[in-house]
Order: structure tokens, then sequence, then C-alpha cells
């Protein structure tokens, strides 16, 4: 939910994980580790077809339900601090009606673990918010399976 300090276009998820920073940071900038737990259900398989680790590197992550629907999201970076920043461009690829929308992840040490936040910036209707929140919450729980 938004807080105060926070705009209406804004959602914001934080985690904990007991897994290192250097292990959540490898689990978001690794082609092979984001396969495994990027998407938000078993039902879906997730092949990465780009992912190229720098400012202004371009992503392209395409998501296959096993009714045949997919889902293929890109962007590009736009900061890239290790272990503890990564900021992103999103878009739809099937939506073309939505603009580019900008993803944070904030990556801190905490005591041997990890907390992290998410922000996703610029989801200007309550459905986008509401469905990425969903989404993104379905992912970070999955992320936190494999750490």
């Amino acid at each position: 939910m938004p807080t105060t300090a926070q705009a209406t276009d804004t959602i914001q998820l934080r985690r904990s994980y007991s897994a290192p920073i250097d292990a959540v940071w490898h689990a978001w900038t690794s082609p092979e580790a984001l396969t495994r737990w990027f998407r938000p259900s078993d039902e879906h398989t997730t092949t990465v077809h780009a992912l190229e680790l720098r400012v202004g590197g371009k992503y392209r992550i395409e998501m296959v339900h096993t009714s045949g629907k997919r889902h293929v999201v890109a962007g590009a970076y736009r900061e890239l601090q290790p272990p503890g920043l990564l900021a992103f461009t999103w878009r739809w690829e099937d939506n073309p009606v939505m603009s580019d929308t900008l993803v944070t992840v904030e990556l801190r040490a905490q005591g041997g673990g990890t907390e992290l936040v998410l922000t996703h910036r610029m989801l200007v209707e309550e459905k986008q918010r509401e469905d990425h929140r969903h989404g993104w919450s379905r992912c970070l729980e999955r992320l936190g399976a494999i750490l």
C-alpha cells in the first residue's frame, strides 16, 4: 500500500531474505537465475531473451502460461550499483497502451541476510497497480524459495 510519502502511481514491496546480498543480486542479474523465479506461478515458464547488464542495456523476458498465453516484458537499465541498486524501465509488449514505467530494486545487507525494497512507479491506473502488486508479490515469494 502506498504510504503518505509515496505517490499514488507507485507500489512498494519489502521482503527480507536469509540469503546474503550477493546471492540476491545474482538472482536479479543472471539469466539462468531469473528463469527459476521470475514468473507469477508454476504454470508459467520464463525465457530471458536479452539481459544487457549495463546502464542503457536492454532486457527482454518472456513468461508463457501452460494455456499458451504469453507475456513479454522489456525495458532498459537506468541504474546499476552492484550489489545494492537496480533501476529499469518496464513495458509489456502485449499492452501498447501502457507507457513505460520504472522499477527500482534496492538491496541492503541485513545481518547475514538481505532486505529488498521494490518500488514500481508510474502505474497510473489502479488496476495496473493491483495487477503489478500481485505479480511482484508472487515473483518475490518464488525468489525467496530459491535463495
